[in-house]
């Protein structure tokens, strides 16, 4: 009879282990799918990281080659163009090539003569007054906008019409 009552409880047990198997590797399942999660995350997030430094990076770099492009514009104005030199030709070369870098790199100059003053695109350094033309325009550009991916990178310094009719 002691045999009998063995008998039953083995399956029990090995109704129990089983249970106990399964919760331990429902446990390892659950743990190996949030570390899983959690090392996705943390490459999505390191691969903003990572862009938005070298966008950044880009656009510091971007803006210390504007310095030089504004110092070959105001050359380029200065200069006589209807003379024939090869260092006239050599002076535009550089900075066409620049200017396609610059392009290159999504980086455009917007226009500013003749458009209404804003100020998200636009740096007031003068007013002045000129009943002749239309109010809040823009009269002369005194350094050159630029926008990077159609976002302004720098705001173009302008001389700006105030009327005050």
């Amino acid at each position: 009879m002691d045999e009998e009552n063995k008998q039953p409880e083995q399956p029990l047990e090995d109704t129990s282990i089983i249970d106990t198997l399964k919760q331990q590797a429902d446990d390892y399942l659950k743990g190996w799918q949030t570390e899983r999660a959690n090392l996705l995350n943390y490459q999505r997030d390191e691969n903003e990281r990572i862009s938005k430094m070298v966008t950044l990076n880009e656009r510091n770099m971007i803006l210390e080659i504007l310095s030089i492009v504004d110092n070959f514009d105001l050359l380029i104005k200065n200069l006589d163009q209807n003379k024939k030199d090869e260092y006239i030709d050599g002076i535009n070369l550089i900075y066409n090539k620049l200017i396609e870098f610059l392009n290159h790199h999504k980086c455009f100059s917007f226009e500013s003569i003749n458009q209404i003053f804003d100020p998200n695109m636009h740096e007031a350094v003068e007013t002045i007054e000129d009943n002749t033309k239309e109010n809040n325009i823009v009269i002369e550009e005194i350094q050159k906008g630029y926008k990077l991916n159609d976002i302004v990178l720098r705001p173009a310094k302008v001389k700006v019409n105030i009327n005050k009719n």
